[in-house]
């Protein structure tokens, strides 16, 4: 394989043109080829012109990944995920089969669960889960522990895979192990189908055509603590817009067309310097405590608004992810409406960075919550993502982890000094690593370090020989 030849594995977005990031964009223009599952290369059939495009029907994954490292002796390669390759989609298989994972490029785009809660006006403040309910890759006992230890903790959790035409029970009993909750239906979000609506747990249990408005492009995600239900509407003057992990590159397109457009963008010094010179309107940081820098945010944006001029108010990341973007959706309702625009989670860049380690179930912490809570989720198989972990807490937090479980510490990714370690957790603890604002990745279950990345198995091992 020539070295200058890249195999670019590309998460797209859930389906809107605008949530595609500018880096997703500009590694589909640099490939020669482009491989992936039909429906998906439909969906970006605007950047396919000139491309030698592959595609494959459902089911075809190894396919897939095989065709696109056979492609690399002829040139550059982008392998398409819909939502983020981390989340369920082909970054593990991508980074295990190839030859070289070294030379892979991960490059992370909007989750289906973000997009939809970002959508709905959700924010996860404290916690929440990821799992899927398909039990074709991941044996269903393990999924009901993983369900059980969500619902002991009223934990949020995001099913994907909720429903299909031949498997409908999964759902059921999904949502009778999480007792009685809110729930969120979120059907083709970002494309034209697309339908969100709030129910309950009881009534999407007793209610079949409820159900059959369910299926394998729908996410169910049921509230649990720490959630905070606002509105949010497709349209605004005022935007809450997450900017991505730091680099300018990982803004969506939504997002860079929002702040050209901004007479006023609001947010914390270090958002409004990373966005730089590349938007022309007023930036200003306010300071202060949290409560009421949101809502001198909010009003100044609200007073903008009057006028007929549009603002913005930056997050970091993801708008639904332990942002402060909630203050604002409180604060606007039945004021105002409010458009949260999302963006590439902090999270998923760091998974990108060190691999393909979450792309089995995982869980996000907010901040490092008891150590044993941590260990017990990390043994049921969930990859953990604990966010402003201190260095000097990382023994509690690790000591009775899996000597052997892979993890990643890292800092700042996607910005000016970034960081990161790749180790097994017994390793990791020997670095004794100094300062604050750590993000600490456990790997979930089945993964392993190979070329200083971390690789996941997504299972696909036990209905392929590869």
């Amino acid at each position: 394989m020539p070295s200058e030849n890249r195999l670019f594995i590309v998460g797209i977005g859930p389906g809107e043109r605008d949530w595609r990031t500018l880096a997703a964009v500009e590694a589909i223009k640099a490939a020669d080829f482009v491989v992936g599952y039909k429906p998906y290369l439909d969906l970006i059939g605007d950047l396919l012109q000139g491309k030698k495009v592959f595609s494959s029907s459902m089911g075809k994954e190894v396919d897939r990944v095989k065709a696109a490292i056979n492609l690399l002796e002829e040139g550059s390669v982008a392998l398409v995920s819909s939502g983020d390759p981390n989340i369920y989609g082909m970054a593990g298989l991508g980074l295990e089969l190839s030859p070289h994972p070294e030379k892979v490029e991960i490059v992370p785009g909007v989750t289906s669960f973000t997009a939809a809660a970002c959508r709905a006006g959700l924010v996860f403040r404290e916690c929440m889960a990821v799992i899927s309910l398909s039990d074709l890759l991941t044996p269903w006992q393990d999924i009901e522990i993983r369900l059980q230890m969500a619902a002991e903790t009223n934990m949020p959790v995001a099913l994907y895979n909720p429903r299909s035409k031949r498997r409908d029970w999964q759902l059921i009993r999904a949502l009778e192990i999480c007792g009685q909750r809110d729930v969120l239906v979120a059907r083709d979000v970002g494309r034209e189908k697309e339908e969100i609506f709030w129910t309950s747990s009881c009534i999407l249990r007793n209610d079949a055509a409820l159900r059959d408005k369910i299926d394998m492009t729908t996410l169910v995600i049921i509230s649990g603590r720490g959630v905070f239900k606002g509105d949010a509407r497709i349209e605004s003057e005022i935007n809450v817009v997450g900017i991505g992990p730091g680099d300018p590159r990982h803004l969506t397109i939504e997002a860079k067309k929002i702040l050209k457009r901004s007479k006023k963008i609001f947010g914390a010094e270090r958002y409004l310097n990373l966005i730089g010179d590349l938007f022309p309107g007023e930036k200003i940081a306010h300071t202060g405590p949290c409560p009421e820098r949101m809502a001198a945010r909010f009003q100044e944006a609200r007073d903008t608004a009057k006028n007929c001029h549009k603002a913005s108010i930056l997050t970091g990341g993801d708008p639904s992810i332990f942002s402060s973007g909630w203050r604002v959706l409180d604060q606007s309702r039945g004021v105002i409406p409010i458009h949260v625009s999302p963006g590439v989670s902090a999270f998923s860049s760091v998974a990108s960075k060190a691999g393909a380690p979450l792309i089995n179930d995982f869980a996000l912490l907010s901040s490092p919550e008891d150590p044993s809570s941590l260990s017990s989720l990390a043994a049921a198989g969930f990859g953990v993502v604990v966010y402003n972990v201190k260095g000097h807490v990382l023994h509690s937090l690790l000591r009775k982890i899996e000597p052997q479980r892979p993890c990643a510490l890292a800092r700042d990714v996607g910005r000016l000094g970034e960081e990161m370690i790749i180790l097994c957790a017994r390793d990791l603890l020997d670095t004794n690593p100094d300062g604050f604002r750590f993000t600490l990745l456990i790997a979930s279950a089945n993964s392993y370090i190979r070329e200083g990345r971390i690789i996941a198995r997504r299972g696909y091992e036990t209905k392929y020989s590869y």
